[in-house]
């Protein structure tokens, strides 16, 4: 690992010079246009816990930690299979305002027909009773019948429409209800993970503790890590696999290689 400052090949002490923690990271990352540090590509885990300075949770980092040593606890299979039916579930969004208005509409639009079918029947039947001519009126029932039949079968049309409707809502719920459970059960497998790949790394970690200033313990119930937060994340650093180096920027070492010595990793001082 090489780069301007006070430098070995394990430890850069770059307090004296004017270059950010940002410029730091882009560089070990590969993407800052000047800047280098000549260092092997860092692991996927290292963004979570190459800067122990940063505002990363200190469970996050045991986490990975745990993934960067290769573990892979037999929940996060049922984690997986959790993740997969959720991602099955598709709940529809059912419109039921307007099947709703339609059959209320068509409901409306029978009853008026009824009204005007027994009106024109009445009229033909009184032009009958006084001998009058009744063509007009005969014509007059007969389209207000065929409009009360179209209008019939529209409301028959309507009610099948608004029982679908239903019909959908009602398996809409069901699906939203088992969504809810699977995301329960997806955030309890999740919680669960994380807990068997803190416990996984608990040993390391301890020691890894012990063996750094401040004071940092890893609780399994309740889940949680007690104590130092940067001595959390120092002692994380130090036990996972990273490759490229640790930009600390923690105050907690006097030079670049006591912290290198300290984190058995090469370092960047800042």
């Amino acid at each position: 690992m090489r780069a301007v400052g006070d430098s070995t090949d394990r430890a850069i002490d770059l307090r004296a010079a004017s270059i950010s923690v940002d410029a730091v990271r882009e560089a070990i990352q590969r993407n800052h246009s000047t800047l280098r540090v000549d260092c092997p590509e860092p692991t996927r885990w290292w963004p979570s816990l190459g800067i122990p300075g940063d505002d990363t949770s200190a469970l996050d980092r045991l986490v990975a930690a745990a993934r960067s040593r290769g573990h892979h606890p037999p929940i996060e299979r049922k984690l997986a299979a959790a993740q997969r039916e959720l991602q099955e579930i598709a709940v529809e969004r059912v419109d039921t305002e307007e099947p709703r208005r339609r059959l209320a509409d068509a409901g409306t639009e029978v009853e008026r027909l009824r009204e005007e079918v027994a009106t024109a029947r009445g009229r033909l039947q009184s032009r009958r009773e006084m001998g009058a001519a009744t063509a007009e009126a005969e014509a007059a029932l007969e389209d207000a019948t065929r409009r009360l039949s179209e209008a019939e079968t529209e409301r028959v049309a309507a009610e099948q429409a608004h029982e679908a409707a239903q019909r959908r809502t009602r398996e809409a719920r069901k699906s939203r209800e088992r969504r809810l459970r699977l995301q329960d059960r997806v955030a309890n497998r999740r919680r669960d993970t994380r807990r068997a790949l803190a416990a996984s790394v608990a040993d390391p970690f301890a020691a890894a503790a012990g063996s750094l200033p401040g004071e940092a313990t890893l609780s399994l119930d309740p889940f949680g890590v007690e104590g130092d937060a940067v001595t959390a994340a120092l002692a994380a650093a130090r036990i996972a696999d990273l490759r490229a180096p640790v930009i600390d920027t923690t105050g907690r070492f006097e030079s670049a290689g006591a912290a290198a010595d300290a984190l058995d990793v090469p370092v960047v001082l800042l």
